[in-house]
């Protein structure tokens, strides 16, 4: 996608599928990271209907489904993790992913582009039994940044 200063968030991921694969376990965690953060508390992710400023520290809680965020950044790198102790269906996990959005509200916006890459889901279903209830991820979004010239 390509996000131009002053517009509409732009759309990062459509047609998502998520399965926990048992029947019963629900998606309880979900990690991303977004490379090149650099405008500070302009540059803002929407998850789960709520707005979550790429800023070191930040938490907040989602609107939609009670998702707890929170946000880390170092070296550039924001990473964001996104749970719920209790998890969320599979459906809503697809619903989640193919809503999140990025916009940066910057009037100078940084033009390097930022890599938002799913990282890691995990659900509810536990171990034991020799059950894997984590899966590492590499998918991936490019947002191209375009500053307009005034």
């Amino acid at each position: 996608p390509t996000f131009t200063e002053n517009g509409s968030a732009v759309s990062l991921f459509s047609g998502a599928s998520v399965s926990t694969v048992e029947a019963g376990p629900s998606v309880k965690s979900l990690a991303l990271t977004v490379s090149d953060v650099g405008d500070g508390s302009n540059e803002i992710l929407y998850i789960d209907g709520t707005a979550v400023a790429l800023t070191n520290g930040n938490s907040v809680t989602t609107a939609t489904n009670g998702m707890d965020v929170s946000v880390s950044v170092s070296g550039g790198t924001a990473t964001i993790t996104i749970d719920k102790t209790a998890g969320i269906s599979s459906a809503a996990t697809q619903t989640l992913i193919d809503g999140l959005t990025y916009q940066d509200t910057s009037e100078n916006p940084s033009t390097a582009s930022r890599v938002v890459t799913l990282t890691s889901i995990q659900d509810t279903g536990g171990t034991s039994n020799g059950g894997v209830d984590t899966t590492s991820l590499s998918i991936g979004a490019t947002v191209t940044v375009v500053a307009v010239k005034e």
